[in-house]
């Protein structure tokens, strides 16, 4: 499977600018797109993360005048037969917004997911739901989870012997706490690329994580600095890892599934998991 991702870093609340330069993005690298089985996008791609003040003040007076799924609509139907995997948005009414992952193929939804683990000002705006819709891509079965859903591994077992690969759009800064600021390495890069192969071998299945980067600016997340997007691929680990600080980069990794399943043939973590639970030890 070939899947191609942005890191795409956006202006704070700046929606309308913001999506003319992914569709640019898109456009500009069009070739490798249509080569692509799945494309990706990180968490908050369009506004970047709000507080109840901005989401209530700006983005919805911003987001009502924009159709943000029609966008993704139209962009689909550029390229038949690749799915897409558009971040996340926040969407609904009241107190039904959720931060949600719209998939599309071929013009069509074909998955929604919404974030289980909110954080910060996501808990007072958002709510979620127990869904975990999976879909396929070239024959292999998707599910997706979001940033620091990554922390529960209750989420991913969810997954466990159902799908081949989790996606991760996420918006997850590198520094900007205490005990980060003792060491000369990113804490926060050891933490996620730490859980992330866990939850890949845990369950047998790939997962890819694909992070904003570069300085994000808003009033309440001044000056954060985001990025690390990887992927890893039972039995060979972390199979791509980038650095790369530009946001408008075009990266490609290619899944070797017959990787993973000759892993599974040795390590069957997936079934351990559902055979244990039938011996009632948790």
């Amino acid at each position: 499977m070939q899947i191609s991702f942005f890191q795409f870093l956006p202006k704070f609340n700046q929606v309308k600018d913001n999506s003319t330069a992914v569709k640019k993005l898109i456009d500009d690298n069009a070739e490798a797109i249509k080569q692509s089985d799945l494309v990706v996008f990180p968490e908050y791609f369009l506004s970047g993360p709000q507080t109840m003040d901005t989401y209530k003040n700006k983005y919805i007076n911003i987001v009502k005048d924009l159709d943000l799924k029609t966008e993704f609509k139209d962009i689909s139907k550029q390229y038949p037969g690749v799915v897409f995997v558009f971040g996340t948005i926040l969407d609904g009414e009241d107190k039904q917004v959720k931060n949600v992952s719209y998939v599309y193929k071929n013009e069509k939804i074909i998955a929604e997911y919404s974030k289980k683990a909110l954080i910060y000002n996501e808990t007072y705006i958002c709510s979620s739901d127990a869904r975990y819709p999976v879909f396929e891509v070239n024959g292999k079965k998707v599910g997706v989870a979001i940033c620091w859903d990554t922390i529960l591994p209750e989420i991913f077992r969810k997954y466990a012997g159902k799908v081949d690969l989790v996606v991760i759009p996420s918006f997850w800064g590198i520094g900007g706490n205490a005990l980060q600021a003792q060491y000369k390495f990113s804490l926060e890069k050891k933490y996620y690329r730490a859980l992330l192969t866990t939850r890949a071998y845990e369950n047998a299945f790939a997962v890819l994580f694909v992070n904003s980067v570069g300085k994000f600016s808003s009033p309440h997340y001044s000056d954060r600095m985001m990025g690390g997007s990887l992927a890893v691929v039972p039995p060979h680990g972390e199979v791509y890892f980038t650095n790369n600080k530009n946001p408008d980069t075009l990266h490609t990794v290619t899944v070797d599934f017959g990787e993973l399943e000759k892993y599974r043939e040795f390590y069957a973590t997936d079934k351990d998991y559902e055979f244990y639970k039938t011996k009632k030890i948790f």
